[in-house]
């Protein structure tokens, strides 16, 4: 039986993220850092989804649903999707399907194996820079 390859899952965050209008009034809401936090946690949770976090219909709301598989508050994970639909940082496509739309351009993801080469690449990079040194000091001696 074949060992199934582990993939790598990333979020790139723009630098100007804070700095974003929509994020800095999500801030200034009670409980603003609580709020980011909530919205950072369901970026993570759809990364696998390319953005999208389905309703599986195992609580009775998307907002219960989310709470419990987030571990965060109810009441605050509803004020953050109430936020971002106001905002169109999250749309809901279908009964069960709700898309982050930033998110689809921030996403990244790669194979061990591809980590793996990448890694010996830069080993690789790093020796033949160590022995072009070494040339460089013999030719030194020699003058």
């Amino acid at each position: 039986m074949a060992k199934k390859e582990k993939r790598y899952w990333w979020l790139k965050l723009q630098e100007n993220f804070f700095q974003q209008k929509e994020i800095k009034s999500l801030r200034r809401k009670p409980n603003g850092e609580t709020l980011i936090i909530i919205y950072l946690k369901m970026q993570l949770f759809s990364l696998k989804n390319s953005g999208v976090i389905y309703f599986e219909g195992f609580e009775e709301t998307f907002v219960e649903e989310l709470s419990c598989q987030l571990d965060e508050d109810p009441k605050e994970v509803e004020r953050t999707v109430d936020f971002l639909k106001n905002h169109d940082l999250l749309l809901e496509l279908s009964p069960t399907k709700n898309q982050l739309p930033k998110v689809i351009e921030c996403i990244g993801s790669e194979g061990s194996s591809a980590q793996r080469v990448r890694e010996h690449r830069e080993r690789q990079k790093v020796l033949q820079s160590n022995i072009e040194l070494l040339q460089c000091n013999d030719l030194a001696l020699l003058c």
